[in-house]
């Protein structure tokens, strides 16, 4: 059983329906962050889950805030499966995840681009840390985080479970625009942790919350 599966949804609904149909194997806690403040949309509970955890939030935490926050409320898991909405697990592939797992490491499902998946073991949470969530809403956080497992010199593993993905569904869903702000911003923090050759995560602040925000 996988103990912790998670996701945020910002629009697409219909790709989060997706791939809550393609679980085929059983999960312990599906966690689902609702980034999209409107409250129109249930996802309904997969048959091979045991607890569905559906958190709606008022103003959208990005993918970075919900995928820690995922995390951070199963705090007891050995590890964690985290993926982008707009993608799916093909058949028989999400049974792979529990004989493949190094919950030492850092572990990448077979999707691309790599990050739309990925497994958190417990071992690289405890000595590498979460995202820094001033990469709101997204874009060179994996970068960065990637970076600093590197320096903590924590395995990477590739676990043979095949995803498909449409990639990119959310920012061609209304956002381009507000994507250019904080990508530009991201990447410009990206390099400034390089730089500092910065191994912890950063604090959250309120002013970058606000600067890049896509609501």
């Amino acid at each position: 059983m996988i103990p912790v599966l998670g996701f945020c949804t910002l629009k697409r609904f219909d790709l989060a329906d997706r791939l809550l149909a393609s679980i085929d194997y059983p999960v312990e806690h599906l966690v689902v962050v609702n980034n999209s403040g409107t409250r129109t949309w249930q996802p309904t509970k997969p048959e091979l889950v045991q607890n569905l955890w559906h958190i709606e939030v008022p103003f959208g935490l990005g993918l970075v805030g919900a995928w820690n926050l995922i995390v951070k409320t199963t705090p007891y898991a050995p590890y964690w499966v985290l993926v982008n909405d707009d993608a799916w697990f093909e058949p028989g592939q999400l049974g792979n995840i529990p004989d493949q797992v190094d919950t030492q490491a850092l572990n990448f499902l077979d999707i691309v681009p790599k990050w739309s998946g990925v497994v958190f073991g417990e071992g690289m949470v405890e000595r590498v840390g979460l995202y820094d969530e001033n990469f709101y809403p997204l874009y060179f956080d994996d970068d960065d985080l990637e970076r600093r497992v590197d320096l903590a010199a924590v395995s990477k593993k590739t676990i043979a479970c095949r995803m498909g993905h449409n990639n990119s569904s959310t920012l061609h869903s209304g956002f381009q625009a507000v994507n250019g702000r904080s990508y530009s911003n991201n990447f410009q923090l990206a390099a400034e942790n390089a730089t500092q050759g910065r191994i912890e995560a950063n604090a959250w602040t309120l002013q970058t919350r606000r600067a890049n925000r896509w609501d």
